[in-house]
């Protein structure tokens, strides 16, 4: 249990992510967690970079808000064998590392 808080924050990351893309896309306006505010400046294309990154930001979200959930629930309920937390930590961290490439692609593409 004492290493629920660290599974808190991931849901909460989660949640935010989600908030973060939605957010982006209605208002047009680049997310601080996204890029900062010296790169937004920089940005040659905002609409378009929030459409090439929303998606990847919508599907981190969920996969980070899942793994906490799964996590929380594991401690606390379910106390599943090590290949079900091990698969839990392969799936964040290939969604980590897709999500990271396709941010680092965009910022490429549209940031100078």
């Amino acid at each position: 249990m004492g290493y629920l808080i660290v599974d808190i924050i991931t849901v909460v990351l989660g949640i935010y992510l989600l908030y973060a893309a939605v957010r982006m896309k209605k208002t047009g306006r680049i997310n601080s967690l996204i890029a900062s505010g010296s790169e937004i400046k920089n940005c040659r294309n905002k609409e378009e970079f929030i459409n090439t990154i929303y998606m990847p930001t919508l599907l981190f979200g969920m996969i980070s808000f899942a793994f906490g959930i799964f996590v929380c629930a594991d401690k606390m309920l379910f106390h599943l064998n090590r290949v079900f937390k091990i698969g839990g930590v392969i799936v964040f961290f290939a969604g980590w590392l897709w999500f990271s490439r396709k941010l680092r692609i965009g910022k490429a593409d549209f940031f100078h």
